[in-house]
Order: structure tokens, then sequence, then C-alpha cells
């Protein structure tokens, strides 16, 4: 395992709260991929000679690395180094168009590439393992397709919520069809609502029960407000059935053997949690945590419901 040299990068900056910090020891830093976009890396490397391994956390559609801190410290204190990256597109990484409010993407093969070059040109090379693999929602969705591809890299897998399927799955394919006639790809999709960088007070927020955890959100994010995104466009819509489609094909799933353990929130109005189920029922070797009262972000939910999410977490990478 070679020395990671921070000095051969572009030094990247980080939100904090005088509340809320970043674990001791970030390393935050931009890497340029091929096609000249910099995508966002912060990285705790663990010193120890007991170093458990690494792991790898991905975070979902419109979020950014510093939600994940106090997670970042729980897997810290765990003695397992950690790094984790904005996609393209969100967080304080690169975007495609002009308008960075607006989630575009062509093809998830983008986010797939992203990964593999991170993967191979950042882990492989400077992080010790076993490799676990951790993905959140639309990063759930991403990680199970690298699971799929680079079967040798990881070790363990955790999926939170992942972004296996929608409920209104048959409207958003109807409202990109008709855009596809009167509309450019990057343009808002019907129906989507952005927001146009209005705050969602927590009584109507999908994404968790703790409100402390959520107003934490709200105040990074009003230090710096494009870190967020307002809403998506119909190139993205398009490019999120063309992967539905792709990971939903007769045996894709089935030739995935690694061990997984799939957070599933039974009311989840983000993703739709009986897809979720489907996919986790073809998965040779996963196993499925529910929870019947959290919403879609249980990393960020109330102590009662982490206290039971950790120990599982621990169990399962025993």
């Amino acid at each position: 395992m070679e020395e990671f040299d921070l000095s051969k990068y572009e030094k990247a900056p980080f939100l904090e709260l005088d509340n809320y910090k970043a674990p001791k020891g970030i390393e935050s830093y931009f890497i340029k991929m091929d096609d000249g976009i910099k995508i966002r890396i912060c990285q705790w490397r663990a010193n120890s000679k007991d170093s458990k391994g690494t792991i790898l956390i991905q975070q979902g559609h419109n979020e950014f690395i510093e939600k994940y801190f106090e997670t970042i410290q729980e897997f810290l204190d765990r003695n397992y180094s950690v790094i984790t990256f904005d996609w393209r597109g969100q967080g304080m990484s690169g975007h495609q168009i002009k308008d960075i409010h607006k989630a575009f993407l062509k093809d998830f093969k983008r986010h797939d590439e992203d990964l593999s070059y991170i993967l191979n040109k950042i882990i492989d090379k400077y992080f010790k393992k076993p490799l676990i693999g951790i993905g959140h929602s639309m990063g759930g969705c991403i990680m199970l397709s690298a699971f799929h591809d680079y079967p040798e890299k990881f070790y363990y897998g955790i999926l939170s919520a992942p972004m296996l399927g929608f409920k209104n799955e048959k409207f958003l394919r109807t409202a990109s069809s008709l855009m596809n006639i009167f509309r450019k790809d990057t343009d808002y999709l019907i129906g989507s609502k952005p927001n146009m960088g209005e705050e969602t007070s927590f009584e109507e927020n999908d994404l968790t029960t703790d409100k402390v955890r959520y107003k934490r959100i709200i105040d990074m994010v009003r230090i710096k407000p494009d870190i967020r995104l307002w809403g998506v466009t119909n190139s993205f819509a398009k490019a999120v059935d063309k992967r539905f489609r792709t990971i939903r094909e007769r045996g894709w799933a089935e030739t995935i053997n690694l061990k997984i353990l799939i957070i599933n929130n039974i009311n989840d109005k983000v993703v739709d949690s009986k897809k979720i189920d489907q996919m986790a029922s073809r998965l040779p070797k996963a196993e499925t945590l529910h929870f019947n009262s959290t919403k879609h972000e249980i990393f960020m939910e109330k102590d009662n419901f982490r206290k039971i999410l950790w120990s599982s977490i621990d169990q399962f990478l025993k």
C-alpha cells in the first residue's frame, strides 16, 4: 500500500457548524475526471496497525459529504478508515451544465466511471483492505451496480434505503416522454416541483423524524445554498429509468454473491420499499433490516432508531 501524498491534489473546502465539526484527520481535495469535471473527496486514514479496513460511503441524490460527518466519526471510532466523495453535479463537485441548481446526468454510466476511477486510483493504492461499500438512496443504486461490476473489490456491502424504484414510475416515464417532444433535456422534469431554493419545513420533510439532525442539515445549506439542488431535469429522469431497467434484467442481481445488508424503511416516501424488498429477494446473500417508523435517511434518524441500526451493522460486520 502506497503512502498518500495530499500535496499532489487541489485542496477542497468543507463546511462546519459551531456544534458540528468534521472528524479529526480530514483530508479534503479535488480530483479531475477524464472530462475535466472535478470531484470532491474527503477521507480519513486510520494509522493504527489494528485498522479493520476501509469504509466507502456514498450519499444519495442531492446530498453532500458533510451530512455524514456524524456517521463517519462512528466508523472512525470503530477503527475503520473512511473515504467518501460528492457525486458530479451535486455537493461541491463540478457540474455538467451552467445551471448548477439542476440535477443533470445523461447516463448513470458516468457515475459508474467516476466511482471506478476512485476505486482504482485512490482506494486500491492508498487504503487498507477489506473494503466495505455503503450507499444511501441513489448512492445505494450505484453501489449495487459496483458490487455487480467489481465483485473482487468489496468484502461486504450495506445499502440504506437504496433507490431501486419509485411508486410513481409510470407518471415519471409519461412526463419524460412528453418532454421529449416539447422540452429540452436540461429543463426541469414536468411534475418534479423544483423548490427554487426554498427550505422545506421539518413538518413537511420526508428525510428524518429527528428535529436536531434536520436543523443541522438546514443550517449547513444556509451557509452555502448552492450545495443543494433545486430539482431534477428530464435527462436525469431518463438516466434513472435506464438504470432501473438494467438492474431489473433477469439474472442481473442473481450474479451478485457479496454479503449485503439492506436497510429498508417501510413507510419511505422517497423510494419504494416494496421494490427494495423485491431486489433483496433476488440477491443470493442479502439480509434486510426493516424499520416501520422512520423516514428516508436512517443515518440521520432519532437515537433510538440509530441504536438499532448500529447494533445491526456491528453484528453484520463481524
